[in-house]
Order: C-alpha cells, then structure tokens, then sequence
C-alpha cells in the first residue's frame, strides 16, 4: 500500500577509484571521501557488496584480513551517518561472473548439499564478525542471483533461501533480509524465485525501455505495484535501478530518476536505491572494459560532483504524495506462470498493462495492481472498479469471480495474436458477456475503426495482425441481458453491460500506440461507471416521502 512517510535513499556502491576490486585495494581516506559526498546530497544507505573471490579463497575459509577490512568499512558508514545493506554471495556485477577459484560451477549453488553448507558457513563466519554493527540494517543474500546461479526449479531455489534465510534468522540482532534476486517475476519472468520464499523484502531490480515516456514509467509502477500486491505485509524496496549517462542527457536522467521512484513510493515502495553511487574511470578494467557504459551510472561523477540526479532523487523521496482515488487493474497469471501447451505473445500483455496504467495515471487515478491468482484467493485489496484490459486468457475460476465482485468490473476483450486457440478462453461467454458471441471459428473478423457512444465519437487503434484485431461479435437483435452503450461505425455492439460489468468488445490498450489513444474512451467508461456506483449507493424512494 501506499506510505505517505518519506522513502529512504540508498545507492549502490563501489568505491570511485576501485570498483569491484575495493576489498583487495582498501583505502579507507578514499572511501571516506566517497562517503562524505554521498550523504552531502541525501543518500541514507549504501547496498554494499562482498565480492565472494576475495572474501572466501577456499571452501573452509573465510578471509580474516576481508573481514578487518570490512569492520573498518562499516566504522567509516557509521561517522558519516550512513546504513549499510550487505550483500553476501557477490559473483556477478556488471556484466561479469565471478566464482571463487573452488567454485567450477555456481549452478549447483542451490542444491548441493556440501555447496550449500559452504554459503551457510560463510554467512556464519561474516555474521559472526561483524553482525552486531550499528551501521548494518540489512542483509542480502546475493547480487542477481539468477544470472549468476542460474535458472533454478521453485523448489531448489526455495530450500536455499529457506536454508540461509535461517542461518541470519540466528544472527542478532536479527535484521530484514532481502534474496537479492531482481525479484525478476514481477516482470513476468521465469527464474525459479518466489515471492512466497522464505524472504523479509521483495527487492526488485529494473531497467526498461519502452517507445512511450507513459508506458515506461508504467511499466516500473507496475513491477513495484506486482511486488507490493504479493508481499503480503512484508517489505518493498525498489533494491536497484538507474540509467548510464552514455548517450542520454543528464537533464533527462534525473527526469527520469525522479519520476521512478515517485512512481514506486505510490505503489508502496520505502526504499529507493540507485544503480550506481559514482561513475569510475577504470576504461581497462574488467567489467567495464567490455561494458564501457557501466562506467557512467553514478549519482556522482567520479570526482564526487553531484549530478543532476542527486537533487530530483532525493527531492522524490521526501515530497508529499498525493491522494489520488485507486482503481485495480487485474494482471492475468498467463504473464508470470507457464502453463502446459498455452502459447502466449506476453508483449501484447504487457502493452496492454502498461497502456492502461498510463491512462489511468494521466487521468487522475492510481491503478493497484490485482495479480489474478490473489484476486481468486482473496488475498489482495481489490478497489471498487477493477479493469481487465485487452485480456484473452484467466483461469476458469476467474471468470465467474470477476462476475461476483462487488464493485464494477471494466472488461475490453482480446482474441488473442497466435493462430491457435483464439478467442477468449471462457468457458461460459453467455453468461459473461450477456449474449451468445457468434465469431467464426478460426478466422479473422473485420476490425472495427471507431467507438461511438453517447453522441460521441472514438478513434480505434489498427494493427496488422487480423487476428489481433478481431472483436467478439455480438447481434444487436440478441443482446438477451447484455444492454448496448455503444457501437462501431458500422453498428455493431462494441461497449455493452451486464450485470457488474462493462464490456469493451475490442482489445483497445494491447494496439494503442500511446496511452492518449487510451485516455479518452477510458475516461467515458470510467464516468459512466461512476455514475452507476453512485445510483447504486442513493436510497429507493419510499411512497409518502416529501
């Protein structure tokens, strides 16, 4: 949910003159200097990194001059007032893997038994050192652990975690800990990791690009937003994101910058952590020498300047939020979960997610993410409208619980882009949309080019894909409990209701170019859902009354 405190500010951090080789090249007056400037522009806390090479050489032993030089590492965060996330299972960065020279193969991290006591013993003996540090008050287990570690099954990944989320649930005091894993599921990927692992903090690490300034904002809302709805109670930080001053302006960094984590404070995150504390002038170091625009992410040049984003950043996490009215928008699980013989085109999905987050945003609302398999169980906050957009596939179940909320359900249709098993995968379309549907099966449909409705109307979006065009039909003689709001140009029903839904016969977010192609029929809809909710609310005339 949302916070209305402000977020902490926290960067990423490898020291200026070092980069990863920090540990084996320790200078603690520049360190000092780095960290200085790091709280001059209101940074709170540092994700700092154990590169694992240097800190385990072999399988038994834990580096004690390491571990001096971290206790002094963590002396220095705590005179300049600075927190310290600690990352402990440090293989890849940047662009690179590292393994420690014992390690032939970190994919064997998650399961093997005498790899898995080694990570254990490991966390032990750091813990052991320096545990009770006042700076430290978070821990992470690995940086990326899915590019370093692999793709994992659910339940392989979910006994690692089990097994050193319980060796830092000995330690005290006993402190939030986050996988480090990207919390890449909330983009829909595949990597074996969990929100329902054993974890304290659902950390997501974003990078995306997107053609529509809307949608790409969107698109980090709803990553955090998925993060927030599957956390149940537990912590959202937005652990890592940033953007490389290559070939983008430092203007339109901080743009961004700020806007982001504005973004992800709405939908619950209390933690901001940019990619990177400072940029590096290390052009022959590995991994910046094949990876040159790693060089450029600071939030300080590597004169410990401030860049532009320094300011947006920090003026982002502590501005006053505004209280904007919430409608749901409802994620099929078809985006995150892989099920057996469903061929799905996920970039219609997320287009079509991204579209309507925008337009709702730019429309004065703030869209709460709904994942569809906490809608059926019950285990999320569903607002009183909740909007499906373009949206082919649910689970049978969803269906009929869609119909059975109690606030207005917004439904537009999609027939799907793949020429198998088109058309919407309901199972009762009767009942759903109110009358029979009578498309052709496995053809296309003519594609409707405006909305008109009310006196007004819309433009429609085109596509080349005929099939992703397709609306469902229905006969405007046999509407049965399905009442017409609106129309095609050629008079075909194209908005109709029943019941607690609104049905929009046309997959309008999945072919929107922009969000703006959006906004103007979502603002009809949702006015006229409104209208119905507040008849719904006033009491019934009763005779005799004045």
């Amino acid at each position: 949910m949302t916070t209305h405190q402000p977020a902490l500010l926290g960067v990423n951090y490898w020291p200026a003159y070092s980069g990863p080789k920090m540990w084996r090249d320790f200078r603690p007056h520049e360190i000092e200097l780095d960290l200085a400037a790091l709280k001059d522009v209101g940074v709170d806390y540092l994700r700092a990194f154990l590169f694992w090479p240097d800190f385990m050489p072999t399988p038994s032993r834990v580096e004690p001059e390491m571990l001096d030089k971290l206790e002094q590492f963590l002396d220095l965060c705590t005179a300049a007032d600075l927190k310290v996330h600690l990352s402990f299972l440090v293989g890849h960065m940047s662009g690179e893997n590292w393994s420690p020279a014992w390690l032939p193969d970190p994919t064997q991290l998650y399961a093997d038994p005498r790899l898995l006591d080694i990570q254990a013993l490991y966390l032990r003996e750091v813990t052991a050192r320096v545990g009770g540090h006042p700076a430290l008050a978070a821990y992470v287990l690995s940086n990326e652990m899915p590019i370093y570690g692999g793709v994992g099954t659910k339940a392989t990944v979910g006994g690692w975690a089990e097994r050193l989320c319980g060796v830092l649930a000995e330690v005290e005091p006993r402190l939030p800990v986050s996988l480090g894993d990207g919390a890449w599921y909330c983009l829909g990927d595949e990597t074996g990791f969990d929100p329902e692992h054993a974890q304290d903090i659902l950390g997501p690490h974003l990078y995306m690009a997107e053609t529509d300034a809307g949608r790409q904002i969107a698109a980090y809302g709803l990553a955090v937003g998925t993060a927030s709805a599957l956390a149940h109670g537990r912590g959202v930080w937005l652990e890592e994101y940033g953007a490389s001053q290559n070939t983008f302006g430092e203007a339109q960094i901080a743009e961004f910058a700020g806007r982001v984590a504005t973004e992800a404070r709405l939908q619950g995150a209390s933690h901001i952590c940019w990619w990177c504390g400072l940029d590096f002038d290390l052009i022959h170091d590995l991994p910046y020498f094949h990876h040159g625009f790693e060089l450029r992410f600071g939030l300080l040049n590597a004169d410990r300047t401030p860049k532009l984003a320094a300011a947006a950043l920090r003026e982002a996490v502590r501005a006053p939020l505004p209280e904007l009215p919430e409608v749901g928008l409802l994620v099929t699980s078809f985006l995150p979960e892989r099920y057996p013989f469903s061929w799905d085109d996920r970039d219609y999905v997320k287009r079509a997610l991204r579209n309507s987050y925008a337009a709702l945003r730019n429309l004065g609302y703030l869209p709460r993410i709904v994942p569809e398999n906490e809608f059926l169980a019950g285990t999320v906050e569903v607002p009183d409208i909740l909007l499906v957009p373009s949206t082919q596939k649910l689970l049978a179940p969803t269906w009929g619980k869609l119909a059975e909320h109690a606030g207005r359900v917004i439904y537009s249709y999609f027939h799907g882009a793949l020429d198998i098993h088109t058309g919407a995968w309901v199972h009762d379309a009767g009942a759903f949309f109110g009358a029979l549907p009578h498309n052709r099966y496995g053809l296309s449909e003519t594609a409707p080019t405006e909305l008109v409705a009310n006196g007004e109307r819309w433009p429609l979006p085109a596509h080349a894909n005929a099939l992703a065009t397709t609306p469902l039909l229905l006969d405007p003689e046999q509407l049965g409990d399905a009442e017409l709001i609106g129309s095609d140009e050629g008079g075909r029903p194209l908005w109709v209701r029943t019941g607690n839904r609104d049905l929009l016969l046309y997959p309008l977010e999945a072919l929107a170019q922009s969000p703006a192609e959006v906004e103007p029929i979502y603002r009809a809809l949702l006015a006229s859902v409104k209208t119905i909710a507040q008849q719904a609310r006033q009491p019934e005339a009763v005779a005799g009354d004045d």
